[in-house]
């Protein structure tokens, strides 16, 4: 079965949707028009010319250029996930992209090795289009789990005072904030594991048997892709709230309200 094509009348079609949006936001005074411009523009540009440059990527099928392109998507990655946590940049890059990194690499080396078990672990075709749905995961877990840390131990300061003085250490005090970002952040994740195939149908399978695959594969890889995204985005969460401790904190363990960005 082949995949429907999608006509120059029919995007034009579909990108009309913007228009009632747009309609409504301003009717009811909801004040993101700008952002909803400007963010479906920016998607549209963005889009297109990935699927442009991705064609010449995966012809060429080079080792070097793949892993390349894949470090430039965690660093983008690492820069919107701070800039959308209202964290210090200089702060918390370098962290955060260290974070994204090593799981996201990791994890893909374990599934194209052992689970899909290709021959060429560094495949332009398999890594890129599943690493760029790792990290848009991890991504939005990361901004959660930053801001969810960040706000309670900002909110509670004085609990966190208060166990201080009572004898407990910078981890055990900060304990309670850890674990409340990590299941905040984790929760989306959770309930889509749950739901997946009664709510609803997760995208990695719906977009393969839209392009013509069995149903029975699809199914194969999107379970094993959710397995992976859980493991990476929890792996990942616990190395960037590690910095975040690392960085937020003085060495008298006073937060230090200066990696906030205003």
């Amino acid at each position: 079965m082949n995949t429907p094509h999608i006509s120059i009348l029919g995007a034009a079609a579909g990108l009309l949707l913007i228009l009632p949006a747009v309609l409504l936001v301003w009717k009811l005074k909801l004040g993101f028009n700008r952002q909803l411009i400007t963010g479906a523009g920016r998607m549209v540009i963005q889009l297109s010319f990935v699927g442009l440059y991705l064609i010449y990527i995966f012809k060429l099928d080079s080792i070097l250029i793949n892993i390349a392109y894949l470090g430039m998507m965690v660093f983008f990655a690492a820069l919107s996930g701070i800039k959308n946590s209202s964290l210090r940049l200089k702060r918390f890059l370098l962290q955060t992209f260290l974070a994204m990194l090593f799981p996201t690499f990791f994890t893909l080396f374990y599934f194209n090795l052992l689970v899909v078990q290709i021959p060429n672990v560094f495949r332009a075709d398999i890594m890129i289009p599943i690493g760029g749905m790792m990290l848009g995961n991890i991504l939005k877990s990361n901004i959660v789990a930053l801001k969810t840390f960040f706000t309670l131990v900002k909110r509670e300061e004085k609990v966190y005072l208060y166990l201080l003085a009572t004898g407990a250490t910078r981890n055990e005090a900060l304990r309670p904030f850890f674990k409340e970002a990590v299941r905040t952040a984790m929760a989306p994740n959770l309930a889509m594991m749950a739901t997946a195939g009664l709510v609803s149908l997760p995208g990695m399978m719906t977009g393969q048997i839209i392009g013509g695959s069995d149903p029975a594969l699809a199914v194969k890889y999107q379970i094993m892709l959710m397995i992976m995204i859980f493991f990476t985005g929890l792996v990942s969460i616990l190395i960037q709230l590690y910095f975040a401790v690392k960085q937020g904190f003085d060495s008298n363990d006073r937060f230090d309200k200066s990696v906030l960005r205003p």
